[in-house]
Formats: C-alpha cells, structure tokens, sequence
C-alpha cells in the first residue's frame, strides 16, 4: 500500500497525515502451493538437463523460486535441486562407465565424458539462472550449504569418488598422453576438457597430477635406459648427420637433442592441454630421468670426444641441461679433466719446443670459444680453466716461461708487422693470458729482457709500438717494479735517438755524418750483462768514437763510457768483381774486413795483431767470413775450422744475386750458454728470497712446525720451491744461527732473536 502527502491548507493551517497500517492478518496459502510450485520447478529442471525447453518462461520459473524462498521453501528447493542433480549424474555417467566396459572398449570414453561434461556445465549455468534468488539468499546466508555451481560440481565429484570412473579416467588420460609421446595423434581438445574438468572438480592436484607424475617418470625412465644402454661412440660428423641419427643409433650429441626435443614437447603439452602450473614439475622429472641420473656416465663417455670436435652447439644444450639438475660440479669435473690431460699431452709432445706455444695459444682460444659460447661465461668453469691451465703448464717448471719469451721476440720481430692495431693488441692480449699462468714470471722477464735487447740493438723490431703496448699489459699484469728495467731499456733508446740527433746538428763537416756513426748508450743496471771484448778500431773508426766519446763528455760529466763490441752492427760496402755489394755484419767482423782493404792477403797472426781479438773470438769471426754460407774471404789450406796457420786472401770473384747480404757470426753453443747462465742467476735469486721470506715468518712467529713454515712460505712467494730446495735452505738458516731446533722435537724450529 502506497502513501503520500496531499496539498495542505495554506501555512500555518492544520495538516492531515495518513497513515499505514500493516495488515491484520496473513494472507493464505493454497494448501498444495508448495507441492505445486515445487512440481514446476522440478519439471523445469528436467526440461533443462534433457535440453528440452520448459513449460514455462524463465521469468516465471525464477517469480516461482523468489516466492517459495520467501514463504520460506528455500530448503525444499534446494534439496529437490541437489536429488535431481545426482540422479542425472548417476545415470549420465554410469551409462558412459557400464557401456564401454559391456563393449570390452574404452576408445571412447574420454570422449563421451568430455561431452557429458561440456553439456552438464552448461545446464548448470541454466539451472542457476533460474534458481538465482534461492544461490544469493538462501546458500549465501546458510552455513553448510554450499552454492549452487558448487553443490552442482561436487554431484559429479562424488559420484567419481565413489564409482572406479575416476580412476579409470585418469588411466585413460594417461594411457592417451603416452600414445602422444610415441608419435601416435591424439585429440588434444578432448585431454584439455578433461585435465579442466579435473581442476574443475578439484580432483587436479590430488588425483590427476601425482599419477600423471608418476606415469612420466616411469615413461622417461625406461626411455632413458633404452637410449643410454644403446648409445653409440662419437663420430665427428656434420649436424645434418647427427640430426638424422635413429634412436637404436645415438650418440650422446644426439641423445642430448632428443631430450631437448622431449623438453620441448612437454612445454607444449602442458600449455594445450594440462595446466600451466604443473610445468615446472613435469621438466624437473623429465631432467631428473633423463639426465640427473645418467649424467656422470654421458660425460665419462662422450665429453673428451665432444670438445675434441668443438661441438659447441652440443656443449651449450649439455650445460643447459645439467644447470637445472644441479649437476654443474660433474661438469666442471670433466672439464677440468680435460684440460689437464689435453695440456698434458701437449706438453710431453716430442716437437714441443717448436710448436708448443702456438698450440697452447690456439688451445686457449678454443677453451675460451666453448667457455663463452657454450657454457656462458659460468664463474665456476672459468676457474676451472684457469686452476686447471695452471697445473698443466708448470709441469715442465722453467721450460714455458722460456718458449713463452721465445714466442714474443718472434712476433716482435716478424708478426706485429703485417698486423694492425687492433689485431695486434688482441694477439698480445692472448700471450698475456698465457703467460699468467706461469709460475716462473721472474724467469720470462730474465729471457724476455735478454730477447728485447737483442731486437732493439740490432734494430729488428717492427713496431715499437707493440713493445711499449706489450711493456704496459706486463706492467697493469705484475705491477711497476717487474717492468722497470724493461722500460727503461726503452727510455735508452729514445735518449740515444735523441742524442744522435743532437751529434749530428753539432757536428755537421765532421767524419761522423761520413761514416753514419750512431751509438747507443746503455744503462748497465737495465740492460744484461755483456762482457766486455778488447778490438782495435780501424782509424777512421776509432777517430768517430773518440769524437763522440768528448761530445758525450761535454754534455754529462763524471760519466764513463764502457764500448761493447760485440754488440755494435755495421753495413760496409765492398767492390767484387761482380760489382758493388753491402754486407750487414757485427763490428767485430766489420773490423776484420777492413783490414782487406789495405792488403788482399793477411795471415792469422797478422789479423790477431791488428785486432787484438782472442783466439776464440777471432777463430769464430775468420770462420763466419771465410767458411760461412758467404765467403767474402778465402782460406788455404781451405777447411772448416780455422787454425793460427791459416792463411787469408779477400775473395774479389765473389759472387750474390743480392745487393745486400747479411753475414752472420758463428754462434756455437750461445743461447744455450745464456740460457743457462739465465737460469742459474735466477735460481740463485730465488733461493735468496726463500731465505728472506724464511726468517720473516719465522721473526714474526717466533716458534713454527716444519710442515706449517713450508705451507706459509709458499704463500708468499710466487713461484715453486722443491722439498729438498726447501730442506736445504733450512738448514742454511740453522747453520748461520737465524733460526733453531726444538730440543725435544726435531720437526720444529725456533727463531733466534
């Protein structure tokens, strides 16, 4: 009943009000209202579940559900609802389960369940419609009942609880997928609504996904037998071949691309058909078979073989696959065995000393290559290279630091000519990486310092550029104090290029610009020791020194000039018959030749006398000009070996296609003389610093077992001290009362203050 509020009288006259007043009594019911309503619905609802359409409109039939919910018949509706929901499940799904098992088939039972379930959620939505009000009043506010979807899902739920259709579905399921993974088509679709009405049900977690779990480990793990017990030895062959290879015929490239594809497979799988969230659980039990289990065995079999091919491709899906497994320890295992025992044979090769320090270089890059490329720069490999490159090379001690050095004064001389910048500094960027894995650096600056002076004196480096650039990785390498004295021989250069310069500016009509008189001047503490040769100049020679030598004087005072002979070059020009030649040799045999000039005919002790060169230094000079590969002399009586009672003629009918012909001195024995001189300073040096390094720990710990002072000494220094090197030093020290034994304990030593 409706009220409202009439126009009053003017203002301030009486109002009249009206009033409403609820009704005396209830209206009333039919008697079979409820029983007739009730029969409506439930027709209506058959209707629905047998899609057909209803007697009434759907308006009508939700004014019906409204009207019994507020008369208070919500409890009847919903109970008629639940009894007509599971009566039609029943009979839907156990027509399904009871017909194929009848047929002694079960092809088409996922498919009919998925039909079934396609209709039913659709009816349920329509049911829903109908029954709104009773899901927003009566189930919202009702504890215990649950809404209408939901009682609807849980009909089914029970009924494949209680029935075997469960877990004959979920066989079924599987038995599908499986037919899938050996390469058989299957309707995707049909899995997909059935994985969805599992999750639907709530019977995904706790029924569906554990056994599927269970079936792909079980799956993957007799597949994972089958391959492994079959695989097949390397062969370096193409991809394409590889690629091609039968599962009866697999090696472990091959195998590794078909875990890869499984991996892949099962990616698509879980995104068409199951759910997203079972991913990463379905590849971790794929791994774990697959790979987890059988790792250590395919890189035992097959990994020297792969990284002998350089499968790089191969090496990156191997290390993606252990990195999820938690298998990078087995890798790095192998990889660093591999690098120990390939460098090891390197080493111990029978031309090792010709080619080792390319192949090592051309081994690094290679190692460097499948450490970024296939292996991703991982920290753990990286070390592993380097710990691994580090015990191999100092096998052989001193013998790297040497061939190391060797290699350099090459390129020096030869290589960073024809390359450019850029090419040049990545070169010298790849010898300093392998030179810091070398325990002897001090003895590689001993032979590269002997090497650059070599090259700088006689002019025969290239590029001054890359020896500063290399000067200067040395230095960021191992620091200011290892390179001092390299570039100081540097800086001597350049003073003498600058002093030559200034000669030549103040003394323009003398002798000097004539004969092209330049000389280097040496700092003795940055230079090796040379030992000086007694040699009487030819004059014109000894009058140029004589005049530098006061120029020099002039221009720094209380310094004194020491001549090395034997270090000096000279380029004469001589006439043959044949016509003009020049001949680049050292001084000393520069000044043996000039002595020709004033005689064609000289005897041994005659050249002895005029030179002043001891017998072993003028024996080798005669025999580089007289029997060498050019004999701008001639001997009688002619041999190979020069004698006092020689005699010498200049050889006018010699003949050379070449205008300028180097003549090389007859180096017998040198660099290996050096070579061991070399290493004995440097042993001397080293056993110097294991002296001062001995009473420094023992003055800072005052009392230390043997083992222990052996364990921190070679902490401190940086290069290897042999057990008897070691016990000798020891007893050094003990002899010259630095330190002492224990009374009661042999093994352990005192400092004494």
């Amino acid at each position: 009943m409706w009220a409202s509020k009439r126009p009053g009288p003017p203002a301030g006259g009486p109002q009249k009000k009206l009033v409403i007043k609820g009704l005396k009594a209830l209206p009333i019911l039919p008697s079979s209202y409820r029983d007739d309503t009730l029969s409506r619905l439930r027709n209506a609802v058959h209707a629905i579940l047998e899609n057909q359409p209803t007697t009434q409109g759907l308006e009508e039939l939700y004014r019906d559900c409204e009207a019994m919910c507020l008369h208070k018949f919500a409890n009847s509706i919903y109970e008629m609802l639940q009894q007509e929901l599971k009566e039609y499940v029943h009979k839907q799904l156990s027509q399904i389960d009871k017909a194929q098992e009848a047929l002694g088939s079960e092809e088409k039972v996922l498919e009919q369940t998925q039909q079934f379930w396609e209709n039913y959620t659709q009816q349920l939505h329509m049911i829903r419609s109908v029954f709104l009000y009773l899901d927003r009043t009566y189930a919202l506010h009702t504890a215990n009942v649950a809404s209408l979807w939901a009682m609807g899902l849980s009909v089914v739920r029970q009924y494949l609880v209680d029935s075997n259709m469960r877990t004959r579905l979920v066989r079924l399921f599987i038995g599908r997928v499986k037919n899938e993974r050996d390469g058989q088509i299957v309707d995707e679709q049909t899995l997909a609504s059935i994985a969805h009405m599992f999750i639907d049900l709530g019977l995904y977690t706790q029924t569906l996904l554990p056994n599927f779990i269970d079936a792909t480990r079980d799956y993957y793990r007799r597949e994972s037998l089958r391959l492994i017990n079959s695989l097949v030895p390397l062969q370096q062959s193409t991809n394409a071949d590889r690629g091609a290879q039968t599962s009866s015929a697999m090696n472990v490239p091959g195998y590794l691309a078909h875990v890869q594809h499984r991996l892949d497979e099962e990616t698509q799988r879980a995104a068409q058909y199951l759910d997203p969230s079972i991913k990463s659980t379905l590849l971790a039990t794929i791994l774990s078979e697959l790979i987890q289990k059988h790792a250590e065995k395919l890189l035992g079999s097959s990994f020297d073989a792969m990284m002998d091919a350089n499968l790089v491709s191969d090496l990156n899906r191997l290390y993606k696959l252990v990195i999820p497994v938690d298998k990078l320890n087995a890798l790095q295992k192998s990889w660093s065995a591999y690098i120990k025992t390939t460098g090891q044979r390197k080493m111990q090769l029978p031309d090792a000393e010709v080619t080792l320090v390319s192949g090592l270089l051309e081994f690094k890059s290679k190692l460097d290559n499948i450490l970024n490329n296939a292996f991703q720069s991982d920290g753990k490999l990286h070390s592993a290279l380097r710990e691994a490159f580090e015990i191999f090379i100092n096998t052989r001690r001193n013998k790297p630091a040497q061939l190391i050095a060797r290699y350099v004064d090459q390129y020096m001389r030869t290589g960073s000519k024809t390359d450019d910048e850029q090419k040049m500094d990545a070169y010298l960027n790849r010898i300093i990486a392998l030179f810091r894995f070398i325990q002897s650096k001090d003895l590689f600056e001993a032979y590269y310092r002997r090497d650059l002076s070599k090259r700088l004196l006689s002019a025969k480096s290239v590029a001054m550029d890359a020896e500063s650039a290399f000067l200067h990785k040395l230095r960021t390498e191992c620091g200011a104090g290892y390179t001092s004295q390299l570039e100081g021989m540097l800086r001597d250069m350049e003073v003498s290029d600058e002093l030559a310069t200034a000669l030549s500016q103040a003394t323009v009509e003398s002798t000097i610009s004539d004969i092209g008189f330049h000389a280097n001047i040496l700092t003795m503490s940055f230079w090796p020791t040379y030992e000086p040769i007694e040699l009487a100049l030819p004059r014109q020679v000894e009058a140029v020194q004589d005049q530098f030598a006061q120029f020099y004087a002039e221009r720094h005072r209380g310094r004194n000039l020491q001549w090395q002979y034997n270090l000096g070059t000279c380029l004469i020009k001589v006439e043959f018959n044949e016509g003009p030649k020049e001949l680049q040799m050292n001084q000393i045999q520069g000044t043996v030749l000039l002595l020709f000039a004033e005689q064609d005919e000289l005897t041994y002790t005659q050249i002895q006398q005029n030179t002043g060169l001891e017998d072993s230094e003028l024996q080798r000079t005669l025999q580089s000009l007289a029997c060498g590969k050019f004999r701008v002399l001639t001997k009688e009586p002619k041999s190979r070996d020069v004698s006092t009672t020689d005699k010498f003629v200049f050889n006018s009918g010699f003949k050379c296609p070449q205008a300028r012909i180097k003549i090389s001195q007859i180096a017998v024995k040198e660099i290996e003389k050096e070579s061991k001189e070399i290493e004995e300073h440097i042993h001397l040096d080293r056993m110097y610093r294991v002296d001062a390094a001995l009473v420094r720990i023992m003055k800072a710990r005052k009392t230390l077992e043997h083992d222990k002072l052996s364990s921190e000494l070679l902490n401190q220094i940086d290069f290897n001290v042999a057990a008897a090197e070691l016990k000798e030093r020891i007893e050094t020290l003990l002899e010259r009362d630095y330190i002492r034994r224990d009374d009661s304990n042999q093994s352990t030593y005192h400092y004494i203050a």
